[in-house]
């Protein structure tokens, strides 16, 4: 009876253990744990305050005329309406959980408690994925090296890059790079690519930290009851309005 106990024990043990084995978390290419966005005293995920050295946002006259008059009070997320991938990752008190396999990786969101898959098995974007766009749209990545390269499209025109209104269209490309700079620290840049809104790509960057905590369920139904009241507010509220390029 102790020898059958101990291999079902073991067995169990092995089933449960995360990828790359829970001793083996600071493992550059193990992304597993709760993250959440460092690095700012006043929270934020204004991309303006993110933007690489030497990076603009330029827009097409169509971006410009919808950045100049988007309303904040029609923001989706004030019914409780999906935020999007970039918010959930950027959105600072709103932790995400890595969960990790060789073949896929799963960013579950405590923002609007929601999640995003990253095929890392080697497939490619189905050939009808521009057909059918997806809150979080459709994402494959590859290995560099110590840095998980994510290539994503086919995202849903609904969402917002930020909080601070800038849109995009479900032409929107990101390129993602996930690279761990030390245990406690993932560094994620990001290229964004819009013909619709943007005349050339950006680029910025966000660094997480790892949390000693849990992603806990979320409820907007307060902010709900709320939205009935908001009065307009037009144009985009971003902070660094130098990098934010309009066209003649």
């Amino acid at each position: 009876m102790k020898s059958c106990f101990t291999i079902v024990t073991a067995a169990a043990v092995l089933f449960i253990t995360p990828y790359w084995g829970r001793a083996q978390d600071s493992h550059p290419r193990d992304f597993t744990g709760v993250w959440s966005p460092a690095g700012s005293s006043i929270p934020t995920n204004d991309i303006t305050d993110h933007l690489l050295p030497g990076e603009e946002i330029s827009f097409t006259p169509y971006g410009a005329e919808r950045y100049r008059t988007i309303d904040h009070a029609k923001d989706a997320t004030n019914t409780c309406g999906p935020a999007g991938y970039m918010r959930g990752m950027q959105t600072p008190l709103m932790p995400f959980q890595v969960v990790q396999t060789p073949t896929i990786m799963s960013i579950n969101m405590e923002y609007m408690y929601s999640f995003r898959l990253i095929y890392t098995d080697g497939s490619k974007h189905p050939s009808d994925a521009m057909d059918y766009p997806e809150w979080m749209g459709h994402s494959v990545g590859r290995w560099e090296g110590d840095t998980l390269v994510v290539d994503a499209i086919a995202f849903k025109d609904k969402t917002w890059l930020d909080t601070n209104g800038l849109e995009h269209s479900e032409k929107l490309h990101l390129i993602e790079r996930f690279q761990k700079t030390d245990a406690n620290t993932l560094r994620w840049t990001v290229t964004v690519e819009d013909p619709v809104f943007f005349t050339h790509p950006f680029k910025y960057a966000f660094d997480f930290k790892r949390q000693n905590t849990r992603i806990l369920s979320y409820d907007c139904g307060e902010n709900e009851k709320d939205a009935a009241y908001m009065k307009p507010t037009l144009g985009g509220t971003h902070h660094n309005k130098k990098v934010l390029k309009f066209p003649n």
